[in-house]
């Protein structure tokens, strides 16, 4: 697990994109015009964040909803880090 590993989108990055990093899998789509929706997944398919939960900003564009996505993502493991560390 290296939260400081690049995290490399596939997909078309303006509609519809996915990333597999480190046991997690990422997701950002635009739902409507300028309104895009975020997810963070475990290994077993739960969710451990994603827009959807309330957030002060909305999502305008595909570099915004990513940067969260991967920012939620790395915030999860360098938590899962710190429980082993104890």
């Amino acid at each position: 697990m290296n939260p400081e590993q690049e995290i490399g989108w596939f997909g078309d990055l303006n509609d519809d994109c996915i990333a597999r990093w480190n046991g997690l899998t990422l997701r950002a789509e635009e739902m409507e015009r300028r309104r895009w929706w975020w997810a963070v997944y475990d290994e077993n398919g739960d969710t451990i964040d994603d827009s959807n939960e309330y957030y002060p900003k909305e999502f305008r564009n595909g570099i915004w909803a990513r940067s969260e996505a991967e920012k939620v993502a790395r915030e999860y493991l360098e938590k899962l880090a710190s429980r082993s560390d104890k």
